[in-house]
Order: structure tokens, then C-alpha cells, then sequence
């Protein structure tokens, strides 16, 4: 969250100093699409050593996915469940691939190019971060 905040504090200094205003620099601000379910598609490799395979059909499986419960937990877990993507909005969380594992949801963010193809996606824990590229 304190990257987002970085980022838009930037962009409001050199809008300011650019237009003088904030609000003449917003209405110029481009607008991404939101990321489509084929780009989440296929196999994602985590630099914490997980894996994630995202298919079409809406299911998902991952090994070795972090658990998200503490700090330094060691606990990986292996499975599957259904995956959905989390569109945000104003006011909201930021779009997210919401993987529902039993009873549990893990979110992983997006990483967007400038021109708003998906990059990366982050799954953060307590006091880390797992960063996933797709594989193909």
C-alpha cells in the first residue's frame, strides 16, 4: 500500500508543478482496461518457490503457496479450488486473482506494464512478499 501512496503523492507534485492544478492532470490520466481472465491463464512461478497452474475452466491448482498466516510460518500448502478476478473500485481494494482454497481467499495483485499488460502478480504476507511471472 505504501508503494500506491509513493506513487500517487509523485504523480500529484508533478502534476501540480506541470498544470497547476491536481485535478487538470487527473482528467488526463490513463485509464487501464481491467486484466482479462485469459491473461491470468497458465503456469506462474513464485520467487518464494511456489507454483501456480490458473485454467480456463475456473479451477486453479498451486504447490508449495505461501499460507499467509504470520510472520516467518514455514507452512506451504498444496491443492486447489476455484479462482476469480476481483475488479476493485473506487474506494475498494486494488484488482486482485482471488484464489478461494477451502475456506480461505488469497489475493494476489497485479503488476501492470504502462501499456497495461500483466506483468507480474504479488502475494503478500505479513512480512514478505511472493512475486509470480508466468512460464510458458
Amino acid at each position: 500500500m505504501r508503494q500506491v501512496s509513493i506513487r500517487w503523492a509523485v504523480a500529484a507534485v508533478a502534476c501540480t508543478t506541470l498544470l497547476g492544478s491536481v485535478t487538470g492532470c487527473a482528467a488526463q490520466e490513463k485509464r487501464l482496461p481491467p486484466v482479462s481472465s485469459s491473461a491470468v491463464i497458465g503456469h506462474w512461478r513464485g520467487d518464494c518457490g511456489a507454483t501456480l497452474d490458473v485454467v480456463r475452466n475456473g479451477h486453479f491448482t498451486f504447490a508449495e503457496f505461501p499460507s499467509g498466516e504470520g510472520p516467518h510460518d514455514e507452512r506451504r500448502l498444496n491443492g486447489s479450488g476455484q479462482w476469480y478476478l476481483y475488479r476493485g473500485g473506487k474506494g475498494a481494494p486494488p484488482p486482485s486473482l482471488d484464489l478461494k482454497h477451502h475456506r480461505t481467499l488469497f489475493s494476489l495483485l497485479f503488476t501492470r506494464s504502462p501499456e497495461g499488460a500483466l506483468t507480474r502478480m504479488r502475494f503478500e504476507e505479513e512480512d514478505r512478499t511472493c512475486w509470480f511471472t508466468r512460464k510458458k
